[in-house]
Parts: structure tokens; sequence; C-alpha cells
């Protein structure tokens, strides 16, 4: 008792949030966030390609790669929508989050 557990083995959650917290200096809670339901490392590789390269702070961060998978590119798609268009960068964040994203919002439980 007392002692912690590794994390099993194929955890994506777990290497999601050590990720997010070596390469940016993420707290520990928007890690958490970030990774949750994570289903590999692409949450936080999304989350500090748009830190660097647009600077967005960590709740817009969030909302655009949270349930990230890596056929997705949130990223990318943010970065040359707001080098091509004029949209404001709330739409922008609205068209590139992943789907999975929208209905985590309206079914944070399943359907």
């Amino acid at each position: 008792m007392g002692q912690l557990e590794e994390p099993p083995e194929g955890a994506p959650q777990y290497s999601c949030f050590e990720a997010a917290r070596e390469g940016s200096g993420v707290s520990e809670s928007v890690a958490a966030q970030l990774c949750q339901g994570a289903r590999s490392d692409a949450p936080a590789k999304c989350f500090q390609r748009v830190q660097e390269r647009a600077f967005l702070e960590d709740p817009q961060a969030l909302q655009l790669c949270q349930y990230a998978q890596p056929s997705d590119d949130p990223a990318s798609c943010f970065l040359k929508a707001r080098r091509s268009s004029f949209v404001d960068e709330p739409q922008l964040l609205l068209l590139c989050r992943p789907l999975i994203a929208d209905q985590m919002n309206m079914y944070p439980y399943g359907p």
C-alpha cells in the first residue's frame, strides 16, 4: 500500500500526459484534461505545435487538440487556415478541431 503502480502497458492516456508535461511545461491539470480519452500522444504533439507556432493560450490549444488522433492533424489545419484566410480564431478552432470533440461536448457520458 502507498506504492505507486506503473501505468499498464499500452496506456495511451498516460503516454500523452507524459508527452504533454515534457515538452511544453504545461501544468499537470491541463495535461490531464488534454489527454483524457486519448488514444495516442497526438493531443500532446498538437498542443505543443500550436503553442510554439500559433502562440495559442492553453484554453484555445486545449479546445483544438483534445481528442486529436494520429489521423487528424488539427494543428496543421489551424496553421494553414490562419495563414490563408481572414476567418477569426474562434471559427478556425471550430473548423479544425476533431469531430469527436463536438460529440464529447454534447454527450460526455456517451450516447
